[in-house]
């Protein structure tokens, strides 16, 4: 299985390091490039964190961390993504990563504030809780 150029996971709020490795190593695995992103660059909209490195993002002083760690999954087919994710939770190194999301044409202009928001109010409606 080759590697698709167009393929990238943004992983947002990884600070463990331990656990870090072991997500990019199932990324490594599946031949996938995963880009941390810093918090810098959070206010950046997501395609562009999606195409461009991590140097073309601005720095931004007093930005603020995300309230849990998110990725967020671009260019994957379905049966690339349900292969990422299988090997994510059988790897219990990498431990509940509670927010994912796709890139699509309704999200991205969204930056991963607004993103992490979406999926927060996504989880309470499904779990029968407040979203904060």
């Amino acid at each position: 299985m080759s590697r698709n150029n167009g393929e990238i996971v943004l992983l947002f709020g990884f600070e463990d390091q331990k656990q870090l490795k072991a997500v990019q190593t199932v990324l490594h695995m599946l031949q996938m490039k995963g880009r941390c992103v810093a918090k810098q660059a959070y206010s950046v909209p997501l395609r562009l964190l999606a195409v461009k490195e991590e140097s073309f993002c601005p720095v931004t002083s007093g930005m603020q961390e995300l309230d849990g760690q998110m990725i967020v999954f671009a260019g994957l087919s379905e049966e690339r993504l349900d292969s990422v994710l299988s090997l994510l939770r059988a790897n219990p190194a990498c431990g509940k990563i509670p927010y994912k999301a796709i890139l699509t044409q309704t999200n991205q202009e969204w930056n991963a504030y607004a993103l992490l928001d979406e999926l927060k109010k996504e989880h309470a409606a499904m779990h029968g809780t407040t979203g904060d």
